[in-house]
């Protein structure tokens, strides 16, 4: 596989590079630190090992999740990270070296993945901050990732808690349950910071995709 320009900025500033996007930009990142290893692990391990699978990781940031996800991965299958942040998808290079890094926007997935030739995929994996994204945006960007998933295909997330307290976090899962034929949330995961659960949806419904 080729590497972009991207990487050729050098590695090993993710972390630092992240704290300070959550100094000057909190609104957009909107987490105050990684993703914690065992809630990566978890959300990773909702992945099969099926060879040729295709896995999409929305908001791959500095890696946390990305290096969980990597020993799911079954013989022949690829993984796709996309973020918007420059600064940030360059520490996927070492983090992650087996992922096809994407610097782009979620709201426009199916573009990114049309300029790799791949129409559709079978898993999407997201750590977005869903609460601070408002319902336009949320709608928009699951329209993208219904229209390039397979129709058995799986969309697993990040919802930090307390999600009921979050009129956005209310948002999102009206809007899940729109989208997705099955949609299930897992108990919390305490080990995190702020603490999570994992939102996992089934089905993605053909007219969410319009």
């Amino acid at each position: 596989m080729s590497r972009s320009p991207i990487s050729q900025r050098g590695s090993g500033t993710g972390t630092a590079a992240f704290f300070r996007r959550v100094v000057t930009d909190q609104a957009n990142i909107g987490a105050i630190a990684p993703t914690f290893p065992r809630l990566a692990r978890r959300l990773a391990g909702l992945i099969p090992p099926t060879p040729g699978l295709r896995v999409v990781e929305l908001g791959a940031g500095t890696g946390a999740v990305s290096t969980a996800i990597g020993p799911r991965l079954g013989p022949g299958a690829r993984h796709f990270a996309l973020e918007r942040d420059p600064d940030l998808l360059v520490a996927l290079e070492t983090r992650a070296p087996w992922a096809q890094r994407i610097p782009g926007d979620a709201a426009e997935l199916t573009s990114h993945l049309a300029a790799l030739e791949v129409d559709e995929v079978d898993v999407v994996i997201s750590a977005l901050p869903w609460g601070y994204f408002d319902g336009d945006l949320q709608r928009r960007i699951m329209a993208e990732v219904c229209s390039v998933l397979v129709p058995g295909g799986m969309f697993a997330t990040i919802a930090c808690l307390p999600t009921r307290l979050n009129p956005r976090s209310r948002t999102f899962r009206t809007i899940l349950e729109a989208s997705f034929k099955e949609v299930a949330m897992t108990s919390p995961t305490w080990a995190n910071l702020p603490p999570a659960r994992l939102l996992i949806c089934q089905g993605p419904r053909s007219e969410a995709s319009s």
